[in-house]
């Protein structure tokens, strides 16, 4: 017997978990200080790489350059000011990391909180039905919740 409010329930379910669902369900999995931290360490191994790519074409822009200067030149202080750069490189995309994975964290939140409801609310709805069809049908209600250890 098809229970239109269950239907319902189980559609607005599904168009969550086909929509925003995909990207915020999996964050669950996470404590938001967790969730924040790994995906900035993502975002500073993708910076440093970036980084890493900037100065390679920069090398080669100025390798004309570098090739006429490499006995004149000062290695130290380009060692020093490559470093303070990345420093200040890798400081950017903490700083905006941190604020956009918190912020879209702290999004998801209460869109989880309604669909955690939503499935706790159809899975009492189909627990009733279920209890409803065997008492009515003379059967035995089967609770598969028990665990033996």
């Amino acid at each position: 017997m098809v229970i239109e409010k269950n239907v319902r329930l189980m559609t607005k379910i599904a168009i969550y978990e086909k929509n925003k669902g995909r990207t915020e369900i999996p964050m669950t999995e996470y404590y938001k200080g967790d969730y924040v931290r790994m995906k900035t360490l993502k975002s500073i191994v993708a910076g440093s790489v970036a980084f890493a790519l900037v100065v390679v074409l920069a090398v080669l822009y100025k390798a004309e350059y570098l090739l006429a200067n490499i006995m004149k030149m000062d290695y130290e202080a380009l060692g020093i000011r490559i470093l303070v750069i990345y420093g200040v490189w890798v400081l950017f995309y903490w700083i905006v990391a941190r604020i956009i994975y918190a912020r879209r964290y702290d999004k998801a939140r209460p869109n989880i909180i309604i669909y955690n409801h939503d499935l706790k609310k159809l899975q009492e709805e189909m627990q009733k039905q279920t209890v409803k069809s065997a008492k009515t049908k003379g059967g035995v209600v089967i609770h598969d919740d028990f665990t033996d250890f």
